[in-house]
């Protein structure tokens, strides 16, 4: 291949990445401002016999695309693993692809981005793939248009491992909407309960969610180590996203999928949030509005550990984390937040397009695109040979 063809196909490669940029809505997104309203609403306040918590793992990694991809053992090896350590609920998110789900009957879901700043986002139970990335680094406008395009899939939208590289960073938290949940835990990085904290304090009603984003199932460092409780009545795609959305969740963190943790309840006393828990537990915290930590009140009963904070007025929101007993990374269960609310509207609204800006940039890009076409043209004009004048 000359010099030349590689040139031009540099060139196409550099028009068609523009492309995606030039076509890029932009945004105005809802005010950050605390959840309020004059009732609680508690994601764990309705819990019936009629659903369990099922362990999940939706963040895990198989060998995919020819093995261009970092997953170290096949599609049933992942599967058999989690199956194994007795996970209710089984997901192979290889990037963008749900093959695996086909091949094994998994749970569908994969892991959207193919950019240089990892902003990926998982999309859970959704009945189409997303292609479409912004590849070179991307602002909160082109983040939240691929939020937009994954939700309409039907998919629940986790943003997956925010911290890293920056992929969805405190400011952006502050602003996105139309997602769901936030991976919270991940083997790679500490607790994104920063991150978490600042969409919470925005008046997102985003939930927690725990993964092990499993790679190499032969690691126990990132096999079976975090996993997302979901209160369910079904395995079923459409009660599991329903679930999620509700908030019906707990993050945590454990060692081969087993944990001596137990979640028991949490209720709501006019202001007074009390958590109920088992097992060998070293502290109950309590995180009110913009990650504050609030005062902690500890009992004990019939092996019951029992915790309560009270609400400040200011408070949009208040949460609870049960911290195990242990040195190094203790156990964890992460517990969803009560949040003020109507009764009607939960939270913030969602981000619109900015119509005029939108517009504004689209003929911006035409013209810039125009221009550079009229100067190849020059260009190529002027290196073409003159004629010779025919003798006479």
């Amino acid at each position: 291949m000359s010099a030349a063809h590689v040139m031009t196909g540099l060139q196409v490669l550099l028009f068609l990445v523009s492309l995606l940029y030039a076509t890029a809505p932009l945004y105005l997104f809802a005010e950050s401002r605390p959840f309020a309203g004059g009732r609680w609403y508690n994601p764990y306040g309705d819990l019936n016999a009629t659903g369990r918590w099922q362990k999940a793992s939706l963040h895990a990694h198989s060998v995919a695309w020819g093995g261009l991809t970092n997953g170290g053992q096949t599609a049933e090896q992942v599967a058999g693993a989690y199956t194994r350590m007795r996970y209710d609920i089984v997901g192979l998110s290889d990037y963008h692809s749900m093959s695996a789900a086909e091949r094994t009957g998994t749970f569908p879901v994969y892991e959207h981005g193919w950019n240089v700043q990892k902003s990926h986002r998982l999309a859970i139970g959704g009945d189409a793939v997303v292609w479409r990335d912004y590849p070179l680094g991307q602002t909160v406008h082109h983040k939240q248009d691929i939020i937009n395009r994954l939700g309409l899939t039907g998919a629940v939208v986790v943003l997956a491992h925010p911290t890293i590289r920056g992929g969805h960073s405190v400011a952006d938290l502050r602003q996105l909407s139309g997602y769901d949940a936030l991976e919270v835990l991940n083997h790679f990085v500490s607790p994104a309960t920063t991150e978490w904290d600042a969409a919470l304090s925005s008046g997102r009603a985003v939930w927690v969610m725990a993964s092990d984003d499993s790679h190499d199932i032969q690691d126990a460092g990132e096999t079976g180590v975090h996993w997302t409780l979901v209160y369910t009545r079904s395995r079923e795609t459409h009660a599991v996203r329903s679930a999620i959305r509700a908030g019906r969740t707990i993050g945590v963190r454990g060692v081969g999928g087993q944990t001596q943790l137990s979640f028991v309840s949490q209720h709501v006393f006019g202001d007074t949030l009390e958590v109920r828990a088992r097992g060998p537990i070293a502290h109950i915290e309590f995180t009110g509005q913009d990650g504050a930590t609030r005062t902690t009140q500890v009992t004990a009963s019939h092996g019951v550990t029992i915790a309560r904070a009270v609400a400040r007025p200011d408070d949009g929101y208040l949460r609870a984390t049960v911290i195990g007993t242990g040195s190094g990374a203790p156990p964890l269960l992460l517990l969803n937040p009560i949040v003020r609310w109507d009764g009607v509207i939960l939270g913030a609204a969602t981000a619109t397009v900015d119509v005029p800006r939108t517009a504004a940039l689209r003929w911006m890009a035409c013209s810039l695109y125009a221009a550079a076409f009229m100067s190849m043209q020059a260009r190529r004009r002027r290196r073409l040979p003159k004629a010779q004048p025919v003798p006479a």
